[in-house]
């Protein structure tokens, strides 16, 4: 790490020593009613300066009940590997977080068994209710036909599935840790329901819809403990009803996407205004802001029922363009709406109503995006429960050294160098200590280390 980096980081840590003082933005309080719960406020900040901090993506697929597209999500996910390093999450198949839709797997042996796959492989199984309800009246989000009981049971007897051992037909998870909202509509007797099941992170609220958000600087995962700024957003403008703060729930931002503008579509392959393209189609879509819908429903679907019908090298192209963009900000982690079943064949056929891919294109999509991102040293592929479980306890990167060893220069902890054609680690600040030179040595070997980006 060369000084001028040094210098940037030696400032971010003193702006976070001021900020620890003035807001309680970057630093993890116990919840007064909650005394194991950790309260996190909306940042736009890593909780690590940027460039030891990862680059995440993580996947959700919703409802998984297709066997070939649950098959082959699963063997594609597992045939590729993080980045090399030394963090935990370095040299690892690709981990994601799969929301269960329970009610028709239950008679399906073969849909339960890949589920159980999933969870041997070491995804993420989260809760997506029993039945697939949406409470929703005559479309108003504000009308709901609900009531408390309904939504407890949606999501008490999902996750009863989810929890029975295997030799009583279940899953044979431990716990469950996630929840998505079937729609993404919920309200108050939704965030009931997930806490009285002690689910504990949540991905259904608005995120990406602050108007300064720009794919830079979107915010981090956090606690709703002083409730969601974007979800009062969307309360204001009459399309999500209000809901009490949830001290003991996380929320992963499942940012809206950035469509790539003009200037920067011969980048990415394309050779007409994409923008123009998605809002010939979606009459809602922003083409100023670019800001859209983040699901793969809403990107593949027919134009006729409010998506935008897009083809591969589109699709591509848009998820390439808000990895680039976190990667020359935040690093906020990207976070990607899909659904299993749309990468295999229906009774060995294609889906109906995705007007400009087939199968074939969706899944090279997933292909040709994933070997984008693990061309970039910093990303990682990880679960939600994963990534939730990083921001408690964040875990740097180990960068690998670009400059030799200076016995002028003064190293902070995690500091890298070169000596004598070894790569070390500062384990504490130092200055004048040679490398490798006496056991207890503040200079630690490196065995593995991401490359400089």
């Amino acid at each position: 790490m060369n000084k001028k980096m040094r210098l940037k980081r030696s400032r971010f840590a003193q702006s976070v020593g001021i900020t620890a003082i003035l807001s309680s933005s970057m630093l993890f309080v116990a919840s007064p009613s909650f005394s194991e719960t950790i309260a996190l406020d909306a940042s736009q900040h890593s909780p690590l300066p940027v460039d030891i901090t990862p680059m995440f993506i993580s996947l959700g697929f919703d409802d998984n009940l297709d066997v070939d597209g649950m098959t082959w999500t699963l063997a594609f996910l597992n045939s590729r590997k993080n980045p090399q390093g030394a963090d935990a999450f370095a040299n690892a198949p690709l981990s994601a977080s799969f929301f269960m839709h329970c009610n028709p797997a239950r008679t399906d042996e073969h849909v339960l068994q890949l589920w159980r796959n999933a969870k041997t492989a070491g995804h993420d199984i989260g809760n997506h209710t029993e039945t697939h309800p949406d409470d929703k009246v005559n479309w108003n989000p504000l009308d709901n036909w609900m009531t408390a009981e309904a939504w407890q049971e949606e999501i008490t007897r999902c996750n009863a599935l989810l929890l029975a051992s295997e030799e009583k037909g279940g899953i044979g998870l431990e716990s469950v840790s996630g929840f998505r909202a079937p729609f993404l509509t919920y309200n108050e007797n939704t965030l009931s329901a997930i806490a009285a099941n002690k689910i504990t992170y949540d991905v259904s609220f608005p995120a990406g819809i602050t108007p300064e958000h720009d794919g830079t600087n979107n915010y981090w995962p956090h606690t709703l403990h002083d409730g969601s700024k974007e979800h009062d957003l969307a309360v204001n403008g009459g399309w999500k009803p209000p809901v009490s703060e949830q001290p003991s729930l996380w929320e992963v931002p499942l940012h809206t996407l950035i469509v790539p503008p003009d200037a920067e579509l011969e980048k990415y392959g394309l050779a007409y205004s994409l923008r123009d393209k998605i809002a010939s189609r979606v009459p809602w879509f922003d083409a100023v802001s670019g800001k859209g819908d983040n699901f793969d429903w809403n990107l593949y679907s027919e134009p006729a029922w409010g998506a935008a019908g897009l083809n591969e090298d589109d699709v591509v192209a848009i998820y390439k363009y808000n990895l680039d963009l976190r990667l020359s900000g935040n690093k906020a982690p990207l976070v990607l709406g899909l659904h299993s079943g749309f990468y295999g064949y229906v009774n060995g056929q294609e889906h109906f109503g995705m007007p400009e891919t087939t199968v074939e294109n969706r899944r090279r999509v997933l292909e040709r995006f994933t070997d984008y991102a693990l061309s970039k040293s910093s990303v990682r592929f990880v679960n939600h429960k994963q990534l939730i479980d990083w921001m408690k306890a964040p875990e740097a990167l180990v960068v690998c050294p670009s400059e030799e060893w200076d016995v002028y220069e003064t190293y902070q902890t995690g500091d890298t160098v070169t000596y004598n054609g070894e790569k070390y680690k500062a384990s504490w600040w130092t200055t004048q200590q040679m490398p490798g030179l006496y056991d207890n040595s503040p200079w630690s070997l490196i065995d593995a280390c991401s490359p400089s980006s």
